[in-house]
């Protein structure tokens, strides 16, 4: 088993605080309204937002139904938040990825927030941990599509804090 130091990244500015930014991974109501894939809506089943708490959650659509579980590590209001994602079953156990694809079980993510002026970058990296080289080659492999992805759920962010 190997830790793969090549890491997946996404930025995105946020016309917000970072401490509203933080705020919005930290409460279930707002994780609710904007995790997850676009499409795919999400009934969050728990949520232990601290150091070894976790947010386990359901989500449904497109004729689907997905389960996850983050458990958090580090976390530094409001800097910095770092988990362990992983597909789940309803029980919150973690399970094989619901698609035909040697997806690694845990994927160590950390999300950093600097604020400048009123404007919050947020940069999320990941990659995956306790793999198999051959899961390693799949995630790393699915970069763009997991770009396309995140791209997506922050939309949802940018949505969800321009309400705010």
């Amino acid at each position: 088993m190997t830790t793969n130091q090549k890491k997946f990244s996404i930025k995105r500015q946020f016309k917000a605080p970072k401490e509203a930014v933080f705020d919005a991974f930290s409460q279930a109501e707002a994780l609710a309204q904007w995790w997850g894939p676009v499409g795919m809506p999400l009934q969050v089943v728990s949520l232990e937002f601290k150091p070894k708490g976790k947010f386990h959650y359901k989500m449904e659509g497109h004729g689907q139904v997905m389960w996850g579980l983050f458990v958090y590590g580090n976390i530094e209001r409001p800097e910095l938040i770092e988990f362990v994602s992983s597909f789940s079953d309803e029980a919150g156990n973690i399970c094989k990825s619901p698609f035909p694809i040697d997806f690694p079980l845990e994927i160590f993510n950390q999300v950093t927030l600097v604020e400048n002026a009123g404007v919050t970058t947020l940069t999320l990296q990941g990659h995956p941990i306790n793999a198999t080289p051959e899961q390693e080659a799949t995630y790393l492999g699915m970069t763009d599509s997991m770009q396309q992805g995140f791209g997506g759920t922050l939309d949802q962010l940018e949505t969800y804090l321009s309400k705010q």
